[in-house]
């Protein structure tokens, strides 16, 4: 039987990388989508490859531009011929001081996190809709629902964004495609780098686990949420952040 195929945005590294690596050990072929990060994206190739002997396509493209969205995801159609499951996961931060951004690195966040979600979505699930059938997630984020940080607002906005965006591709893609949105909290991986000792024991200490989670924990979620198990979830937001609490 042929296998059902799932595409990753911004899956070379991070949480997008244990995302496809889930989804091609449940036995999809996976498309591995990137911006720059060619060499990352390649070795992620090789070793699902490897372990998994299910195919891979590797795709690169900047998610806010229109015409690389079209012209890459016409590249997957013409490899697979359909795509089953679509998880928007690309996105960038770029935190600083409330009154050090500007409106270049603002719009900037927005264009990746919000309008190239849409945008992959918009040309995936054209063809989705043609088939009567599929599966989209929105990585989302607890700060698109509670969790404010005014040196992320750009980021906050945009997750808030892709939660409506979620919710509104749920109303006009029904009954034949369910789309959710997963929002997790803080994660272990490189975007969290830069936080010092005292922020981290901070952050920590407003999680009822005491700690953030792993990639892998987050992906199974993601996973789960497509699988035939969770078949009457739809239009809903789950949390993965450890159980937050006093207002985070």
């Amino acid at each position: 039987m042929e296998n059902k195929v799932a595409l990753i945005t911004g899956s070379s590294r991070g949480l997008g990388k244990e995302i496809a690596l889930e989804f091609a050990k449940q036995g999809f072929d996976v498309v591995i989508h990137c911006l720059k990060e060619q060499q990352l994206a390649y070795d992620l190739q090789k070793e699902i490859e490897e372990k998994f002997k299910v195919k891979t396509l590797v795709v690169f493209g900047d998610i806010a531009k229109e015409e690389e969205v079209r012209s890459f995801i016409d590249k997957i159609f013409a490899h697979f011929s359909k795509i089953d499951v679509l998880v928007n996961n690309a996105a960038i931060s770029d935190d600083t001081l409330l009154e050090l951004k500007d409106e270049s690195s603002f719009n900037r966040v927005l264009e990746v996190n919000l309008t190239g979600s849409f945008l992959v979505t918009k040309y995936v699930a054209e063809s989705m809709l043609k088939n009567k059938t599929g599966n989209i997630i929105f990585i989302a984020s607890t700060n698109g629902l509670d969790t404010y940080y005014p040196y992320s607002i750009d980021y906050d906005a945009s997750k808030a964004g892709v939660i409506s965006l979620m919710h509104n591709y749920a109303v006009s893609l029904a009954p034949y495609i369910r789309v959710n949105a997963v929002a997790p909290g803080w994660i272990n991986t490189s975007m969290n780098k830069d936080l010092t000792c005292e922020q981290l024991t901070k952050e920590k200490a407003h999680i009822l686990l005491g700690r953030f989670a792993e990639p892998k924990e987050v992906a199974k979620v993601v996973y789960f949420l497509t699988s035939d198990d969770a078949s009457y979830i739809n239009n809903t937001v789950i949390r993965v952040d450890g159980g937050s609490f006093n207002g985070y």
